[in-house]
C-alpha cells in the first residue's frame, strides 16, 4: 500500500463479463493519488455519490504491467505533443474492456517524480451515454517509488484473487513473470528504461536500442538516457552522431578549480537525502560562488574565463550547428570542453553554467554532458544551478526585504537582468520563489504582458 498512489479492491463482486480472469476479478475499486480520490463518482442509476468504481480489476492490472516501463520512465512530451500511441500507454481511459475508466493520465517521469493529471467529467449530460460521472480533477506529482509500490500491491492482490478462484495461469501471470525477471536483472532493466525513454514498446525496435546502447558505452549511460528523453526514436541516432562528431573536434578544455572538493557536495551537505533538484542545485551554486570568490556579485565573462583558465574569446565561442549544448569531459580530471548551441549572450552564459553544475554533480563516467529541454531530474538541476550561480536569489531577498510593488517591478527586473547579465525570466522566477512579489502581483495579467 502506498500513501502516494493506491489502487485498492474494496470488495470482490459477483461474476462480471469477459473471459474467465475478467469475470473472476469483478470488483469495487478505489484509486487515490495523494489526498485525491480518483474514483469518486456520481452514479446516475442510484442517484448516489460513492468513492469506488465497479470494474474488472484484471484488465487494469494488465494495462499497468504492459506499460510499466513507459509509465515509470518516459519523460513528459515536449509542448504536450501527445500521440495516440503515447495516450494508449499513459491514459487509464485507454484500458477499455467495456468499462468506464477515469481520465487519469500519467503525464511523464523525471526519474524521481511522476506528473499525474486527472480530469473530471464536467457535464451532467453524460447520463445519456454513461452510468457514472467522475467528479474530481487535479494535477499533482507522486514519487516513482510510490507508483511502483502502489501498482505492485494492486497487481499482487489481483493475482491472489485469480489463485483463490482456481486460475493459476493467465496473461496477467505471464506479464508479471516477465517483469519480475526484468526487475531482477540490472542490464535488462537498463535496456527497458532506454526503450521507454525513446517512447518504444518492449522489443519494438531492438536494432535502434542496441545502437543507442553502444553509443552509451562509449560516452555514458546517463548521457544516452538524457538524449533519449529529449529525442524521438526516429531522430536519436542522427543526434548522437552529430554530438560524437563535434566532441571529436574539441581541442581546448576548461579547468574546473575545486572540482574534487565540490563533486558530490549536495549529497554530503546538510540537505536531506530526498532534497529536490533545485535545493541541491542552489546549495552547490552558493558553494561554488564561495569557492571561486564571487560572493553575491555579478559574474562577468572575464571573471568566468579567468576561473576556467580560458580566454574570453574561447569562452564566448558557440557552435550553432550543434543539436544541443553539451560538455565533453577532457583527458584529465577537472577538464571539460564546452559546445554551446545558443549564440545569444544570455543563452550561452546560462548553458555554460548548466554544464559546470552538471560536471560537478553527475556521473563522472559520462564523457558527454547534455543540456536539453526536457524535465528530467538532471536537467532540472542544471537549470536551477545556472540560475542561482549567475544570479543568486538570496541577493534579491536581501536587497528587497519589503518586496517589489507593481510600479517598480519592471525597472527592478531590467536593472537586475542587466547587472547580472541574465534573462529577465530568471529574475522574475527568483522573485516568485523568494516571495519578493506578492501573490496578487504574481497572478496579475500585467505580469504576463
Amino acid at each position: 500500500m502506498s500513501d502516494g498512489f493506491s489502487i485498492a479492491v474494496r470488495e470482490w463482486l459477483g461474476p462480471g463479463t469477459g473471459n474467465a480472469a475478467e469475470r473472476a476479478t469483478n470488483a469495487e475499486v478505489a484509486i487515490s493519488v495523494g489526498e485525491h480520490c480518483v474514483t469518486e463518482v456520481e452514479d446516475f442509476d442510484s442517484r448516489t455519490v460513492r468513492s469506488t468504481i465497479r470494474v474488472s480489476a484484471e484488465p487494469m492490472a494488465k494495462w499497468i504491467l504492459a506499460n510499466w516501463w513507459r509509465l515509470r520512465c518516459e519523460a513528459e512530451p515536449v509542448l504536450a505533443n501527445d500521440t495516440l500511441d503515447w495516450s494508449m500507454s499513459h491514459s487509464m481511459a485507454a484500458i477499455g474492456s467495456g468499462y468506464v475508466w477515469p481520465d487519469l493520465v500519467f503525464r511523464g517521469s523525471d526519474g524521481s517524480q511522476i506528473s499525474v493529471i486527472c480530469k473530471r467529467y464536467l457535464s451532467a449530460d453524460m447520463e445519456s451515454f454513461s452510468p457514472i460521472r467522475f467528479l474530481n480533477g487535479f494535477h499533482t506529482t507522486i514519487s516513482v517509488a510510490d507508483f511502483e509500490n502502489g501498482a505492485r500491491s494492486f497487481v499482487q492482490t489481483v493475482l491472489a484473487r485469480l489463485t483463490t478462484v482456481g486460475i493459476p495461469k493467465s496473461d496477467l501471470h505471464d506479464l508479471w513473470n516477465d517483469l519480475s525477471a526484468e526487475w531482477a536483472n540490472p542490464k535488462l532493466s537498463s535496456y527497458r528504461r532506454l526503450e521507454a525513454l525513446l517512447g518504444l514498446e518492449p522489443d519494438e525496435n531492438d536494432a535502434l536500442v542496441l545502437s543507442a546502447l553502444k553509443w552509451g558505452k562509449q560516452f555514458g549511460q546517463g548521457a544516452i538516457e538524457e538524449l533519449a528523453a529529449e529525442s524521438s526514436s526516429n531522430a536519436i541516432l542522427g543526434i548522437i552522431g552529430e554530438a560524437k562528431a563535434l566532441a571529436g573536434r574539441v581541442k581546448t578544455f576548461a579547468d574546473i578549480p575545486g572540482h574534487q572538493e565540490l563533486s558530490g557536495f549536495p549529497i554530503e551537505s546538510a540537505l536531506p537525502a530526498n532534497a529536490a533538484p533545485w535545493q541541491r542545485a542552489q546549495s552547490l551554486a552558493y558553494a561554488l560562488r564561495k569557492k571561486w570568490d564571487f560572493g553575491m556579485s555579478p559574474i562577468t565573462d572575464e571573471h568566468l574565463a579567468d576561473r576556467l583558465s580560458l580566454s574570453v574569446k574561447k569562452l564566448r565561442e558557440t557552435k550553432p550547428e550543434a543539436p544541443f549544448s553539451f560538455g565533453y569531459r577532457g583527458p584529465a580530471a577537472g577538464k571539460v570542453g564546452f559546445l554551446l548551441s545558443r549564440a545569444h549572450d544570455h543563452g550561452r552564459r546560462f548553458d555554460t553554467a548548466r554544464l559546470i553544475g552538471d560536471f560537478l554533480s553527475f556521473d563522472q563516467d559520462d564523457r558527454i554532458m547534455p543540456a536539453t529541454n526536457t524535465m528530467t531530474v538532471r536537467q532540472k538541476f542544471q537549470r536551477a544551478f545556472a540560475a542561482e550561480f549567475l544570479c543568486p536569489s538570496e541577493m534579491l531577498k536581501e536587497q528587497y526585504p519589503g518586496g517589489v510593488d507593481q510600479r517598480s517591478l519592471g525597472k527592478v527586473i531590467d536593472e537586475i537582468s542587466s547587472r547580472y547579465n541574465v534573462a529577465e525570466q530568471v529574475v522574475l522566477h527568483h522573485m516568485e520563489n523568494r516571495k519578493v512579489l506578492s501573490q496578487e502581483l504574481i497572478e496579475s495579467p500585467l505580469l504576463l504582458a
